[in-house]
C-alpha cells in the first residue's frame, strides 16, 4: 500500500507511463489513477508472487552487493524523496560516502529464475539513448537521482549523478523446515549490475511532463468532486 505522503503524486517506479500513448497502461490511464487515488485517498493494490519474491529478498540482494562491491550501501526501507509537490520517489538502497552523504541512488531487482534471463536479455537489448537499460528503469534512475539530489541539496551537498540498477538471482525453493535452497552458482554469478549517469536534459523533461501531468490530473480531481445533481 502506497504511503499517504505518495498519494496522487507521480512516482519514479511508473514515471515512464508519462512518455507512453496508445492503450492500456498509457499517460492519460496513469493520469486517471493518480486523480483518483488523491480523491479516495487510497492506491490500487497490485502484488503477484514475483513481486513478493522481490520484495521478500531486497535486504538479501543489497547485503549480497556490497559483499560483491565493498561499497558502503544502506537500505531506505520504503523512505519516500520528494522532488516538489506533485513527484518524487523511494529508492531501495543508497551509497554513502565516508561523511555519510548519500552519492548514488540503488534500484535492487530480484526476479525469479525463471525471469532472471528473461530480464538479463532487456538489459542486453535495450538502447544506447537509455544508457543500454530498459527505458522504464532508465526513467526511474533518473527521478530517483533527482529526488535524492534534492535531498541532498536541501542539506548543502552535492547533486546524484550516479544510479546503480542490480539485478540479483536467488531462489524460490526452500525445505521443509523454511530454509532456502540456494541456487548452485557463485554469489558474483548471481548478482549483475549496471550504472546509470544521469542525465540533465532527460531530468528536466520529466519534470516538465509531471507539470504537465499535474494539471491534468487536478483538472480530473474537480470533476470527480463535483456534487451529483
Amino acid at each position: 500500500m502506497l504511503s499517504k505522503e505518495r498519494l496522487g503524486k507521480f512516482t519514479a517506479s511508473s514515471i515512464h507511463n508519462l512518455f507512453v500513448g496508445g492503450k492500456g497502461a498509457t499517460k492519460d490511464s496513469y493520469i486517471m489513477d493518480k486523480a483518483i487515488e488523491s480523491v479516495k485517498g487510497y492506491a490500487k493494490s497490485f502484488t503477484s508472487k514475483h513481486t513478493e519474491h522481490g520484495n521478500i529478498n531486497e535486504l538479501e540482494a543489497l547485503e549480497s552487493f556490497i559483499e560483491v562491491t565493498g561499497l558502503n550501501a544502506v537500505y531506505l526501507d520504503s523512505v519516500y524523496f520528494p522532488i516538489n509537490e506533485n513527484c518524487g520517489s523511494t529508492p531501495d538502497a543508497a551509497i554513502m560516502d565516508f561523511d555519510g552523504i548519500i552519492a548514488a541512488s540503488i534500484d535492487l531487482k530480484c526476479p525469479t529464475e525463471k525471469f532472471f534471463e528473461q530480464k538479463m536479455m532487456m538489459i542486453n537489448d535495450a538502447k544506447p539513448e537509455f544508457q543500454n537499460v530498459p527505458k522504464a528503469y532508465f526513467y526511474q534512475a533518473q527521478m530517483q537521482m533527482m529526488s535524492l539530489s534534492k535531498h541532498n541539496e536541501s542539506l548543502g551537498h552535492t547533486a546524484v549523478t550516479n544510479h546503480y540498477l542490480v539485478r540479483y538471482l536467488t531462489s524460490t525453493n526452500y525445505d521443509f523446515d523454511g530454509n532456502k535452497i540456494e541456487i548452485d552458482l557463485p554469489l558474483n554469478v548471481r548478482i549483475f549490475y549496471k550504472i546509470v549517469k544521469a542525465d540533465l536534459e532527460v531530468q528536466a523533461k520529466i519534470l516538465q511532463e509531471v507539470e504537465q501531468a499535474s494539471e491534468q490530473r487536478d483538472a480530473l480531481i474537480q470533476i470527480l468532486t463535483q456534487p451529483i445533481i
